[in-house]
This record gives C-alpha cells, sequence and structure tokens, in this order.
C-alpha cells in the first residue's frame, strides 16, 4: 500500500539567511532538531523507518515576528527553489506545495503561477494570517483566483498568533501554557477552523467554485461543528446570498488530512460527516514522529479500500500525482 503525507514541513536555508528576526524568544520551531531543515538523509530514514512513500513538502514559519514583505518574497522564492532541488533529487519520494509571499498578492500570484507551471508543485500552503487578513479579504482574491484557475489546491495551515491575541486570550499564564493554548493545543486550530468559515460565509466558492482547499488536524474542529454552524448559516436571512449551505460546500471544496492527531474517535467523526473521498493521511513531520502516524494508519477501523483511499488514492487523484504501480517497497 503506497503511503503519501501531505503536511509534512520544513524550514528553508533562505529563511535562517533572510528572515532578520531573532529567533530566541519568538521562535516556535525547535531549530535543534536536524529534521526540520533536512531535504534529505535523515527525512528520507525516517520515511522508510515507517513505510511512508512520499512527503508533500511545506515551507513552516517559527517565528511570532513579521517578516517585511520584500523578505517574504525572496524568502519564498528560494525556499521553493530548495524544495525543488529535493523534488528533482528524489522525484519518487517529494512532492512540494509552494511558500508564497502573502504580503504582497501580485508576487504571491506571480510564485504560485511559478511554482506550478515551472516547478511542478502540487499547489501552496499558507500559514494563517498575513499582516491580520484572512483569505476572504478582497485584496487577496487574485490568489485564490489563481489556484482555481491552475486547478491547484491551497493548504490552510495554522499560523501563530499575534500579539494582540496571545495578550488578551492568554495572558496570566505561565508561559508554557499561554503558548499551548494559543497554539497547538487549541488557539491555531480555532483560528484555522474560523478561517476556513469565513471563506464559506462569505461566497467564495460560490465565486470561485473550481477552489480546493486542504485543512489539517481532522477539520480544525470544525466536522464537530458543522451541523451547528449550518444551522445558523444556512437560514436565508443569514445566508448573504450563498448558492449552497455551508455544510455542501465544506463537503464539496474541502479536503481534510490527520495531520497531527491519532485517535480514531475523531477519525471516525470525520468519515461520517464529510465522507471518506475526501480524508487524507498526513503526520505534521517532524514535529510528529512517522511511525506514530503509521501506527495510526494501520490501526484505524476501516475497510482496506477505505485506507487505501485515505493512504494514497485520493492524494493522487486531488495533486495530481501519478500512481505507482505495486504495493510499497518500505517497512510494511
Amino acid at each position: 500500500m503506497r503511503i503519501i503525507t501531505l503536511e509534512e514541513h520544513y524550514v528553508s536555508q533562505a529563511f535562517l539567511d533572510l528572515a532578520g528576526v531573532n529567533l530566541g524568544s519568538q521562535q516556535a520551531v525547535d531549530m535543534s532538531a536536524a529534521t526540520v531543515t533536512d531535504l534529505s538523509e535523515q527525512r528520507l530514514a525516517d520515511m522508510d523507518a515507517a513505510g511512508i512513500d512520499m512527503q508533500v513538502l511545506s515551507h513552516v514559519l517559527p517565528t511570532f515576528d513579521p517578516i517585511s514583505v520584500e523578505r517574504q518574497v525572496a524568502i519564498a522564492k528560494r525556499a521553493n527553489d530548495q524544495a525543488a532541488e529535493a523534488v528533482a533529487a528524489h522525484p519518487d519520494r517529494f512532492a512540494a506545495f509552494a511558500a508564497l509571499p502573502m504580503g504582497d498578492t501580485v508576487a504571491a500570484v506571480r510564485e504560485l503561477d511559478r511554482a506550478a507551471s515551472e516547478l511542478g508543485f502540487r499547489g501552496a500552503l499558507v500559514n494563517g494570517r498575513e499582516d491580520g487578513r484572512f483569505l476572504d479579504d478582497p485584496d487577496l482574491f487574485p490568489i485564490l483566483e489563481r489556484a482555481a484557475a491552475l486547478n491547484v489546491p491551497l493548504y490552510l495551515h495554522p499560523g501563530l498568533p499575534t500579539e494582540s491575541i496571545r495578550r488578551e486570550y492568554y495572558a496570566g499564564l505561565p508561559p508554557e501554557v499561554a503558548y499551548a493554548l494559543a497554539a497547538p493545543a487549541w488557539g491555531w486550530h480555532a483560528e484555522t477552523g474560523l478561517h476556513l468559515l469565513r471563506l464559506l460565509a462569505t461566497g467564495t466558492f460560490d465565486r470561485l467554485p473550481d477552489l480546493q482547499i486542504i485543512i489539517g488536524h481532522m477539520g480544525e474542529m470544525l466536522p464537530f461543528m458543522l451541523d451547528r454552524v449550518d444551522a445558523y448559516l444556512t437560514p436565508p436571512a443569514r445566508r448573504n446570498g450563498l448558492q449552497r449551505s455551508i455544510a455542501e460546500t465544506f463537503r464539496s471544496n474541502v479536503w481534510v488530512t490527520t495531520s497531527g492527531m491519532f485517535s480514531t474517535g475523531p477519525l471516525k467523526l470525520l468519515i461520517d460527516v464529510i465522507g471518506i473521498d475526501h480524508v487524507l493521511f498526513s503526520v505534521d513531520y517532524p514535529f510528529c514522529a512517522t511511525t506514530q502516524g503509521r501506527d495510526f494508519l494501520d490501526r484505524m477501523p476501516i475497510s482496506t479500500d477505505d485506507k487505501a483511499k485515505i493512504s494514497h488514492r485520493t492524494a493522487e487523484k486531488l495533486l495530481n500525482i501519478p500512481p505507482t504501480p505495486g504495493i510499497n517497497h518500505h517497512a510494511q
């Protein structure tokens, strides 16, 4: 069984060279972990240990500090070139999502076009809000429009909370508790869920019916809330001219990965709410171990055919990744 994972991160040398921030107290990624910057031997060894055939690489930003637009553009270009080199060196093991300079819409569209058309990337990953803007901001619409035209998905990934959010919601707590609540334990999932809801509620998918969005972490809490969200946003008085209900659009235009979550309860709920054909397997490497993800995949209480959909078939179709004949030749 082939295994493709979609939310697998790296930090580029371009970021380390050009970010221009002090990564000390403002660092949110453990830069001492060599795997976060490695795109070769160590990463491949970790993949082999768990029988992961292919990772779709994506760039993650490890700092709370803002980055100037000019440096965003340079970082995105160099990060994408670095990922492209890794894909070229190991085309059967790596694919990639583009990094985009979201502070400059024109440059982001240009880089998305280059990444998809010239580098062969399978889409792009957006790390939360840039300068406080959600993707329904009219100034960012050309990025969504270009993704739809290129027929490549955007992976909507959590971003780190702003200073004002940290102050208003998480002040007065021990630092380690405040960070956990603001980011991996709760905060960034709540914001990413809201981010997607804003796209759904503002008619973005009516204007761009071919736009495809991927979210991680079993749906950023939305599958649990979808019926209630639909009940309050679907009535005519609140629909704001939407052509479809929130739930209908969610089930047709959104795909969800299992990244970073390894329990069967949320998986069963996710499949029940959106259907098996919109669920994809991911690990959230290197912040979660490939072996942890593989163990979860092996014990998923689903049929062999459904497991094949989650592990590779849906990803191949969504990302236009050529199927590989035969079975996984790595660890079983």
